[in-house]
């Protein structure tokens, strides 16, 4: 049996992920078709998360790309990890989430469903006639101000369970706000009239899974795109009904079974990717770049995955009371070498112009950090530049005198 270890996994991975040496990719059509799908989020104590996602893996990438890919209809959005901007060529197998939309959902969406079924048809009958709407356009009959997706006004509730469904889809985004109009005035036809049956389907979304991650378990296949976009009928856990399905991608030699030192499930390779993981087991030189990872980058989706293949733990602070946080609001882990080697936690202060980095922490071996900290001095100018900020300021690092090395580096 084919074996493979740690550090070769790690950097298999990194590299397939666009995060070895410069940012691989041109354009967002290319990224996203790299990576299978970016997480589209609104938090933006720095720029929003699928920027910087995205600054990390397109050379000279400027935030307005990833919506003008939307408009011209090479990108399209819907809910692949979570929501996310995904390849325009991957919308037929997409459609079956939104057909099964809500008979596969919880009990809540279903209500939820049949409760706006009349306003849903209005909503959409008003799109056909007037063209491309946002939530703002439509009325709101309550003047209270509004909070999560339990508080939205009924329109916005009826938009989003349109596009959820496909009767509707996004055509831009303005001030981040969803614009919507009709598919067959947002998505290509030959990726509108396309069908897919349900096999092609898993098989689909299965081979993109073990793509993207290179080496994966069972369980890691249904926390990369998620195992609703499947279209499988549970017959017991998840974990039985992917290995159910690599069996059938094993016998037809799609697929390699690998060994693991102490790994206790086994773990899957596709065979056609076995030569690219040999080519990295023999180069294993690495590039000396540092990368700072948003919390909601592709590598680290899955939190499991991240323990156990970088022995780094992963926390999102940023919906935790600021008492109980243990490092800071926006947490981003620092990659280095294939390693996960620290965290920051960054914020854009515009009124100064500032880059504050509120804390940075080390967890790499001291006697190696002198080697990095020059190229964390680097990326640190990078990011800077990127949110087009004067000045860095850094408040707290572990270790103390990191916060003195880093700035007489600068």
């Amino acid at each position: 049996m084919e074996q493979l270890d740690i550090p070769l996994m790690r950097a298999a991975f990194t590299i397939r992920q666009g995060l070895d040496e410069n940012p691989p990719w041109k354009t967002v059509p290319e990224a996203v078709h790299q990576i299978a799908a970016v997480q589209i989020d609104t938090i933006s104590v720095v720029a929003r998360s699928h920027h910087l996602t995205l600054r990390n893996r397109i050379r000279k990438y400027r935030p307005e790309q990833v919506w003008t890919a939307l408009r011209e209809g090479k990108v399209f959005e819907h809910f692949a990890h979570a929501c996310c901007v995904v390849p325009i060529e991957e919308y037929p197998y997409y459609r079956h989430r939104m057909h099964r939309f809500p008979a596969y959902s919880n009990t809540w969406e279903k209500n939820l469903f049949t409760k706006h079924k009349d306003l849903m048809d209005g909503v959409e009958d008003r799109i056909r006639k007037e063209g491309p709407l946002s939530s703002k356009d439509f009325d709101n009959p309550s003047k209270k101000k509004r909070g999560g997706f339990w508080d939205w006004k009924p329109a916005k509730v009826a938009l989003d369970l349109l596009w959820q469904t496909g009767r509707l889809a996004v055509a831009d985004r303005i001030g981040f706000q969803r614009v919507y109009d009709l598919p067959d005035r947002v998505i290509p036809s030959q990726y509108l009239d396309r069908h897919v049956d349900q096999d092609e389907v898993w098989r689909h979304f299965l081979e993109r899974n073990l793509d993207c991650l290179v080496a994966s378990t069972a369980t890691d296949l249904s926390n990369y795109i998620s195992f609703g976009n499947f279209a499988l009928d549970i017959k017991g856990n998840r974990k039985k009904t992917l290995e159910e399905k690599l069996q059938i991608f094993i016998h037809d030699d799609l697929v390699t079974q690998v060994e693991i030192p102490k790994a206790k499930t086994p773990y899957y390779v596709l065979t056609r990717n076995l030569p690219f993981i040999h080519k990295i087991q023999d180069r294993r030189s690495t590039s000396d770049r540092v990368w700072f990872l948003n919390p909601f980058d592709n590598i680290l989706w899955n939190r499991t995955r991240v323990q156990s293949l970088f022995d780094f733990e992963v926390k999102l602070e940023a919906y935790t009371p600021p008492a109980q946080r243990q490092f800071g609001y926006y947490v981003t882990p620092i990659l280095w070498q294939h390693q996960l080697i620290g965290r920051l936690d960054p914020k854009a202060d515009r009124t100064s112009s500032t880059l504050i980095i509120q804390n940075l922490e080390l967890t790499l071996p001291r006697k190696q950090q002198p080697e990095v900290i020059p190229h964390i001095q680097q990326e640190l100018e990078r990011f800077q530049g990127f949110h087009a900020l004067e000045k860095i300021q850094i408040n707290k690092t572990t270790p103390r005198e990191l916060k003195t090395k880093l700035s007489s580096n600068g």
